[in-house]
């Protein structure tokens, strides 16, 4: 009985966290039209790391490609990694080019 309750709690765990990472992957925060409060809602994302984003995006308009995160003062391999899976880039206006 012990090992029936323990599989199903197994069970409903992982079935819960693959849907957090579902939800995650369809409703991931576009780069440029983020707010401070969207950023900091990522993994990892720190506020100096959220406000260098938005200083980033105000001094060169808009992201054109993920990869310019780590441009980003405390932004690395392994932080770029993590944003991917909550960040996007779509263009904003217009031209994304």
């Amino acid at each position: 009985m012990k090992k029936i309750i323990a599989v199903a709690l197994l069970a409903l765990f992982t079935m819960t966290l693959s849907a957090g990472a579902a939800m995650a992957a369809d409703e991931k925060i576009n780069l440029n039209k983020a707010t401070r409060e969207q950023l900091m809602t990522v993994p990892e994302m720190t506020e100096e790391i959220a406000d260098g984003i938005l200083e980033l995006r105000e001094e060169n308009g808009e992201f054109v490609d993920i990869e310019e995160l780590m441009d980003v003062d405390g932004v690395d391999a392994g932080k770029l990694r993590i944003f991917k899976k909550f960040l996007k880039v779509e263009a904003v206006g217009g031209c994304n080019c």
